[in-house]
């Protein structure tokens, strides 16, 4: 299966409401793979630009995160980009997409911290458009282990003024009284969910026994532009600011 056809209903959907789950994206056999190349990584000390939360106890008991993996190990790279993700990107994007980076998350069992409520682009240096990123858990997710939760159509607001929200109560005071209610989504391993660059997203802690793998693509149109703000991904790599962000670093990955 090479292709994951969407549907106008599904196209819809996401342009509203700013996410979308989709089911069985991934066979069996293709999750194997993923999760043996992910857990041998996960337990490697890897370079700092790659290894973000290294070294700081206290970010690790949001997540233990890894980004751009695609460019170190071509079994994560296979999955980055995959002409499948590619394609729902750019379908539900409506443009040309190109990866921005991956990220690998785990979310450890015991003393746990939720993943604050927020919006990916504002901490992206780009000028805004409609990145977005396909999130695939290595196992079934539930509530109970920190599946995303999202505010549906709370992409339509554009950039907020805050970035980080500890909780929900902080999160509404930004928000209409029609999207003070998040979605949670359950996963199963194979299923992805995907959500807009500005949809408000978070988690709840992981108060499972297991820890809570996720592997993460985000993606982004060609023709956005690098603004100068510093991020592991563009920092040293000598991009001018207006410069589009593309080349072997970003390569495409996707036609609608």
């Amino acid at each position: 299966m090479e292709t994951y056809p969407l549907t106008q209903e599904q196209i819809q959907f996401f342009r509203e409401n700013g996410y979308l789950t989709l089911k069985g994206v991934f066979t069996e056999e293709e999750m194997a793979e993923l999760r043996e190349a992910a857990e041998a990584l996960l337990n490697q000390r890897l370079d700092p630009r790659i290894e973000i939360s290294q070294n700081d106890p206290e970010y690790e008991k949001i997540f233990v995160q890894k980004v751009n993996l695609w460019r170190i190990d071509e079994r994560m790279r296979k999955f980055a980009l995959h002409p499948r993700l590619g394609k729902i990107a750019a379908q539900l994007a409506g443009t040309t997409m190109r990866i921005w980076h991956d990220h690998l998350l785990a979310k450890m069992p015991g003393d746990s911290k939720p993943t604050a409520w927020h919006q990916d682009i504002p901490y992206w240096p780009h000028t805004v458009g409609n990145q977005l990123g396909i999130w695939i858990p290595l196992y079934d997710v539930d509530e109970q282990m920190g599946c995303l939760g999202v505010i549906p159509k709370s992409h339509t607001l554009g950039v907020l003024p805050a970035h980080d929200f500890r909780d929900l109560a902080d999160v509404f005071q930004y928000l209409p009284e029609s999207m003070r209610t998040p979605v949670w989504l359950p996963l199963k391993a194979g299923d992805c969910s995907v959500h807009h660059g500005l949809t408000l997203h978070g988690a709840n802690a992981n108060r499972s026994n297991r820890p809570r793998v996720a592997f993460a693509i985000f993606y982004m149109p060609d023709g956005i532009c690098y603004t100068g703000a510093g991020h592991v991904v563009t920092d040293g790599q000598g991009f001018e600011v207006g410069q589009p962000l593309r080349g072997e670093l970003f390569p495409i990955v996707g036609e609608p």
